[in-house]
């Protein structure tokens, strides 16, 4: 009790010896706590007293600076970023001091008037938090909200970015892609085997056997009058087959021709949903393993994507605007340019890419095409000087030639869509067909699928696009 009424009576000499580190210990016992301080760096703020005086102290002065200018009025200047306490005694009560909260912050003020004459409407708000800017509102559009990021980037360079964007902020992508494959094959090719007397002679095309045994016969072979056999020039061909058995020649010849073309087509139509600002992925294909080397001479097996590869980053921005990044990948197998090291088979990957970079707007279609490979080969076999003569020559050489063409066009057509309400949501698909039949429809009637099944579809409009 004595401890306390010496340091009512005179609790600012106290103060003033024990230093400012006894000060917390006078205010969690007589002070109470005010609203805090705000003052910018370099910046002064003067507070008025409704008392008189009778000191005041700053703990930190490395962050603010005070003075006293007249009866009941003292100045606080701000010398760096942060918090310091503030302690006010009066002469009337000297023995419960009143402590502030003063905040030093970098002054916002020029920042502020930027970015309000950048936004059409209530600008956002601008307040400090510690050495951090907050930057907080609402904004009419994703460029709204870049400019204003760029501005506050100049005053703090890791500001906190606050501001979120009216209004949809998920698309839609509707994405068709078709591949076109064609391929021309033609091929010629004659193969003869003969005997005359006891002497036998051959013309063999590339890659035929001629007057072996069926065992080692790499193709389609075909019998001949004197037991021999004879080839066909190429495999997988139509062969005209003639055979002379006049007595003392015998001869078996096949002529291979070939003219082919094949046409294939592939047709996907995913559609992807993406927020503003976020990356959706597309695959057409598949994963194939390739062997990996360790340190410790072991192998691994990592998985690489191949097919058709494609990768959307749509932005929203003013008037319905979508600005899309988008990044196209064809690949496939080449099987002519793999390597087999040590056993181990390693893929090779013929490969086109595309990356662009447009704007366009809400539901307009974008088409990427002339993605478009040609690979033409041609194969000529024959015999010196006889295979050169016109007309004649045809039947002393072999000549094949192939053509492989194909094309991929991809259209996209971007939306700003919202999610569906509960009421509507369409039926999944066979949700609506009842496919069990009784025991005498499917016993006796031999009937899979019951009769009148199908129930009625929903109606109306579904609310998948705005």
């Amino acid at each position: 009790m004595l401890f306390f009424a010496l340091l009512a009576f005179n609790g600012a000499d106290v103060a003033s010896r024990l230093g400012p580190t006894a000060l917390p210990f006078i205010h969690s016992a007589y002070a109470e706590d005010n609203a805090p301080i705000d003052v910018g760096v370099g910046e002064s703020v003067i507070r008025k007293e409704a008392r008189p005086l009778s000191r005041v102290l700053i703990s930190s002065p490395d962050v603010a600076e005070i003075k006293i200018l007249e009866e009941g009025q003292f100045q606080i200047r701000g010398v760096q970023v942060g918090t310091t306490d503030l302690w006010v005694w009066y002469r009337d009560d000297v023995s419960h001091p009143r402590v502030y909260k003063v905040q030093v912050q970098n002054d916002l003020s020029d920042m502020t008037r930027r970015i309000t004459a950048a936004v059409t409407g209530p600008a956002p708000r601008v307040y400090p938090i510690k050495d951090r800017v907050v930057v907080e509102g609402e904004v009419a559009d994703l460029e709204t909200a870049e400019r204003i990021a760029s501005i506050a980037r100049i005053y703090d360079e890791k500001f906190v970015n606050l501001l979120t964007v009216k209004g949809d902020s998920q698309v839609q992508l509707h994405v068709t892609f078709a591949e076109v494959s064609r391929t021309g094959l033609r091929e010629l090719g004659l193969n003869i085997l003969g005997q005359s007397g006891g002497d036998q002679y051959s013309l063999t095309g590339p890659g035929a056997t001629g007057g072996g045994s069926a065992a080692t016969a790499a193709t389609t072979v075909y019998p001949n009058i004197n037991g021999n056999l004879v080839a066909s020039p190429a495999a997988g061909v139509f062969n005209l087959i003639g055979l002379v058995t006049s007595t003392p020649i015998n001869i078996t010849a096949i002529l291979s021709v070939l003219e082919e073309y094949d046409l294939a087509r592939t047709l996907a139509q995913p559609t992807l949903v993406s927020l503003s600002g976020q990356q959706a992925e597309f695959l057409a294909g598949g994963e194939i393993p390739i062997p990996i080397g360790q340190d410790n001479g072991q192998i691994s097996l990592e998985f690489k994507e191949y097919g058709v590869k494609l990768v959307f980053v749509p932005t929203v921005l003013a008037g319905n605007v979508i600005d899309l990044r988008t990044y196209v990948e064809v690949s496939e197998l080449d099987e002519a340019n793999s390597l087999k090291l040590v056993g181990i088979d390693v893929p090779a990957f013929v490969m086109r890419k595309a990356d662009s970079h447009l704007r366009i707007a809400d539901g307009m279609t974008f088409a990427m095409a002339g993605m478009l490979k040609e690979r033409s080969r041609a194969f000529r076999s024959q015999i010196p000087i006889l295979g050169d003569l016109p007309i004649l020559g045809s039947l002393f050489r072999y000549v094949k030639h192939g053509r492989e063409e194909t094309e991929v066009v991809i259209f996209v057509t971007p939306e700003l869509v919202r999610p569906m309400a509960a009421a509507e949501v369409p039926a999944p698909p066979g949700s609506t067909e009842n496919y069990n039949p009784n025991d005498f429809d499917l016993f006796l009637m031999g009937t899979i699928v019951k009769p009148g099944s199908r129930s009625a579809a929903p109606t109306g409009a579904v609310g998948l696009q705005r």
